[in-house]
């Protein structure tokens, strides 16, 4: 099936009872600050506040030692806050990556389980159409 993914969603949204869609769009996908505020809500959120405070303290390294690169006229001197500007720059990135990777398990996550409601709202309506067993 060749759709686009608002295509698919309307298909899907078609398919479903009044009250599943009401379930749903409740459900909804949350914005950007939402997901970043969901990070510090989790069983993980302590981890997520260190890793926070952390990467602004490699990024205030990083943007300290460029401020005293331009201020040295000694090559040693210079050589060294280039690599406090390479190490606080790489691990403030690294660590950037990392929480938006975290996000990412946050938002398939909830996904997952909208699909374990839906499949659990069948369940219940395949036994209640079958009636007791015999």
């Amino acid at each position: 099936m060749k759709t686009q993914d608002h295509e698919l969603d309307t298909l899907i949204r078609k398919a479903l009872s009044a009250e599943e869609r009401a379930v749903f769009d409740r459900l909804g996908e949350p914005s950007l600050p939402e997901l970043m505020t969901e990070s510090f809500r989790g069983r993980r959120r302590w981890l997520n506040v260190y890793v926070s405070v952390v990467t602004f303290a490699f990024f205030g390294l990083a943007v300290v030692s460029a401020v005293k690169i331009f201020q040295t006229d000694e090559v040693v001197e210079i050589l060294r806050w280039g690599l406090g500007f390479g190490l606080g720059l790489a691990v403030s990135l690294a660590l950037k990556v990392w929480f938006w990777l975290d996000m990412q398990r946050h938002s398939l996550s909830r996904e997952i389980k909208r699909i374990e409601l839906a499949v659990a709202h069948l369940a219940s309506e395949m036994n209640s159409h079958q009636g007791p067993p015999s």
